[in-house]
């Protein structure tokens, strides 16, 4: 996003800054509390706008009129996750684009994808014993997985008991890591190196990247079966939306007009920093300036597919008690394995 932050400055004549931020619940916190420096906009996970940012009146209801028609051009199996741009009353609140499922990413050289899809989360029930893994730390990503590999629905209430195995599975996984970071890159390359074989809580955003460099044992897994009602994976949708603090609302929504361009669009799939699908590949315009090595790094032939067998990312139940635990495992395990 930073290029196109760029390219658009640069049309304009307007000084652009950005943020990285691994947890969607630190960025709708910041935004919420008035923390964030005055953001023209906020990219950010599908359910924090509708569930939490839109409620406390920190985002804006958007204009209809002044945007494209989008939701023609949409990717017909990505409708559901699309519904994630309005509120419950039916406000549109955000754009929904860069998409796919999150689950975790394995060198086939070293594991197989059959049993990468047949073991899902399973494969580190026991992190001790597991296969050679790097953690990447996207806290509330780490919540659900570490669930799943227990065998337990996160969306669903968990008991005091289950709330306990979950604590005690989160310092195995942290314990047992062979390495740790917030940075795909610097795990991307332990990976294709094979100093480890899998890396937990990662995705396409992470492996389309490799893959489009040539490293095609490098492969984004959804899990074929899991607990959340027969489900293994999580997926996802990036909703581009625009804070009541914007200094200008105008310019906010001429870069959503941006980004929706098909002369655009192609970057934000395929760009210097990640390489991810959008749900707007529906429209041939954009679709056909894909080339056939691109849509294989998109893992584009199974991409329908992986997304029936996810869930759609969602806040349970317990979602800020499992959240914290993971936060201050995350700080406790600070030391020379993070990257």
């Amino acid at each position: 996003m930073r290029e196109i932050l760029g390219k658009f400055a640069e049309s304009r004549g307007l000084h652009v800054e950005s943020e990285n931020l691994t947890s969607d619940s630190e960025a709708s916190s910041r935004v919420i509390l008035g923390k964030a420096k005055n953001p023209s906009i906020l990219n950010i996970n599908n359910p924090f706008p509708r569930k939490r940012l839109f409620p406390a009146k920190r985002i804006h209801a958007l204009d209809r009129g002044h945007l494209p028609e989008w939701t023609a051009t949409i990717l017909p199996w990505t409708k559901s996750l699309c519904e994630w741009g309005y509120s419950d009353t039916g406000e549109l609140i955000g754009i929904p684009q860069r998409f796919g499922p999150f689950n975790f990413v394995i060198n086939t050289m070293l594991i197989s994808q059959t049993v990468a899809e047949n073991e899902g989360f399973c494969l580190l029930a026991t992190p001790k014993s597991a296969p050679k893994y790097g953690l990447l730390v996207f806290p509330e990503f780490n919540v659900f997985h570490i669930a799943l590999s227990l065998g337990l629905n996160p969306f669903s209430p968990l008991s005091q008991q289950d709330k306990q195995r979950f604590e005690f599975q989160a310092q195995q996984w942290f314990d047992h890591a062979a390495y740790i970071s917030d940075d795909c890159r610097k795990l991307n390359t332990r990976l294709t190196e094979r100093s480890i074989s899998m890396i937990m809580s990662a995705g396409m955003f992470s492996s389309g990247y490799l893959r489009r460099e040539g490293f095609h044992e490098i492969y984004c897994i959804t899990p074929k079966k899991g607990p959340m009602g027969g489900n293994g994976g999580i997926c996802f949708v990036e909703l581009n939306t625009i804070p009541v603090d914007t200094p200008s609302y105008a310019d906010s929504i001429e870069f959503l007009e941006m980004i929706l361009s098909p002369t655009i669009t192609k970057s934000v799939i395929s760009n210097q920093v990640n390489c991810n699908p959008i749900v707007q590949m529906g429209d041939r315009r954009i679709f056909d300036e894909l080339d056939s090595d691109l849509l294989e790094a998109l893992q584009w032939g199974t991409l329908e597919e992986d997304l029936a067998r996810c869930v759609e990312y969602d806040l349970p139940p317990d979602f800020d008690e499992l959240l914290g635990i993971v936060n201050t495992t995350i700080e406790h395990s600070k030391d020379g394995r993070w990257l």
